[in-house]
C-alpha cells in the first residue's frame, strides 16, 4: 500500500457511524505492528490499515461482535474491511492493552493522561468494561473524598499536566463517576481561567474543554475559594494564647497583613498549588513569630482546611 496519509478525523464520539465506507486504499498503510498476515479482518482507522483476528474482537468486545455480524466490503482475498472513525494511535493502544493483550502496562506503567483517555474511551465506545474499570481505578486514589487521602496525593497523577484534570472531569461525566469530580475541580480551579476556557488538543485533533455548566462551576467555585482564603487568613494570622512575645509577634503578623498579603495576589496563589503552607511563606519573606505562634498557626490553618474541605461539595453545588 501506498505510505501517503491521509488527514485523520477530528472527532472520536462515540456515536460516529464505525460501518461506513472505509478510506481509499492507495490513502492507507499497513500498521507496523497489528498487521498479521493470517488476520481475516482489517479494520481501518484513518490512513491505518489494522489486519487482525476477528476471533479476538468477537470474545472481547460486544459492540465488535454486532459490527462484525454485518457485511462488509470485503478486499481482493475476500478478506472484510470495517471503516472505524477512531485515531489510529486509539486502536492501537486498544489491541495492544485489551485485545491482544490483558496486563493493562499502559496503567501499571504511570501512564499519561493521553494514555489514560484513550483506553477508557475506546473501552466506553466498545463496551470492554475491563478497560473502563481498569482506567478509573487508576484514577480514583489521585481524586479522593478524605482529606489525608488527598494531602498524600494533592499533586495529582505523576505525569498529567494541569490542563489534563479538565480530562478527569470529563472523564468522570461520560463514565458516572461522580467521586472523581470535587477534587478535578479543585485541580481546575488552580487553572488561569483563560487557558481553562481554551482547554487542550488530543491527539485526534478534537479541542478538549470543560462544558458550559462544568465551566461556570469551576468559575464560580474559584472565586469563593479566594475570598474564603482571605477571610480565613485574618483568622490564622494572629498570635498565640501563649506568646512569649505578643507585641513583636503582633506587629510582624500586622506587617504581614498590611504589607504582604496584598502583594501574595490571591489568583497567582491557586496557580502555585492550592493552600499552601502559611509557616512556608512566612518563612520565605522572612516574617516568621515566635514558636508559639508558628505552632498556633499551623493549628488554626489545619482548623481552616478541614473547614473548607468539609465545605467543598456543597460549594460546586
Amino acid at each position: 500500500m501506498s505510505h501517503s496519509r491521509k488527514r485523520a478525523r477530528s472527532q472520536t464520539d462515540d456515536e460516529s457511524d464505525p460501518g461506513s465506507s472505509p478510506a481509499p486504499v492507495d490513502a492507507r498503510r499497513c500498521d507496523p505492528v497489528y498487521w498479521f498476515e493470517d488476520g481475516n479482518i482489517i479494520l481501518v482507522a484513518g490512513d491505518v490499515d489494522f489486519r487482525v483476528h476477528a476471533g479476538a474482537l468477537v470474545k472481547r468486545s460486544p459492540v465488535l461482535r454486532e459490527l462484525l455480524s454485518n457485511p462488509h466490503p470485503e478486499t481482493a482475498d475476500s478478506i472484510p474491511v470495517i471503516q472505524l472513525f477512531d485515531h489510529p494511535t486509539d486502536i492501537r493502544r486498544l489491541l495492544g492493552a485489551f485485545i491482544y493483550g490483558n496486563d493493562l502496562r499502559f496503567i501499571k506503567d504511570g501512564p499519561d493522561f493521553k494514555t489514560l483517555s484513550s483506553l477508557l474511551r475506546m473501552g466506553h465506545k466498545y463496551k470492554l468494561d475491563h478497560a473502563v474499570d481498569a482506567v478509573l481505578e487508576y484514577l480514583q486514589p489521585y481524586y479522593p473524598s478524605r482529606l489525608t487521602d488527598w494531602e498524600a496525593m494533592r499533586a495529582g497523577p505523576p505525569s498529567f499536566s494541569a490542563l489534563d484534570h479538565i480530562g478527569v472531569v470529563n472523564i468522570a461525566r461520560l463514565t458516572d463517576t461522580p467521586a472523581l469530580l470535587p477534587v478535578a475541580f479543585l485541580h481546575c480551579c488552580a487553572v488561569d481561567p483563560k487557558v481553562l476556557r481554551q482547554g487542550f488538543t488530543r491527539e485526534d485533533g478534537t479541542i478538549e474543554t470543560l462544558s458550559p455548566d462544568d465551566l461556570a462551576t469551576v468559575l464560580m467555585a474559584r472565586a469563593e475559594l479566594m475570598q474564603q482564603d482571605v477571610l480565613d487568613c485574618l483568622h490564622i494570622l494572629d498570635v498565640a494564647d501563649d506568646c512569649d512575645d505578643s507585641d513583636e509577634c503582633q506587629r510582624m503578623l500586622l506587617t504581614v497583613h498590611s504589607e504582604y498579603i496584598g502583594a501574595r495576589k490571591w489568583e497567582q496563589s491557586f496557580e502555585a498549588g492550592w493552600r499552601q503552607s502559611w509557616k512556608a511563606y512566612l518563612q520565605k519573606i522572612d516574617m516568621v513569630p515566635c514558636d508559639e505562634c508558628v505552632e498556633a498557626i499551623e493549628e488554626r490553618e489545619r482548623e481552616k482546611l478541614e473547614e473548607l474541605w468539609d465545605r467543598w461539595p456543597t460549594m460546586l453545588g
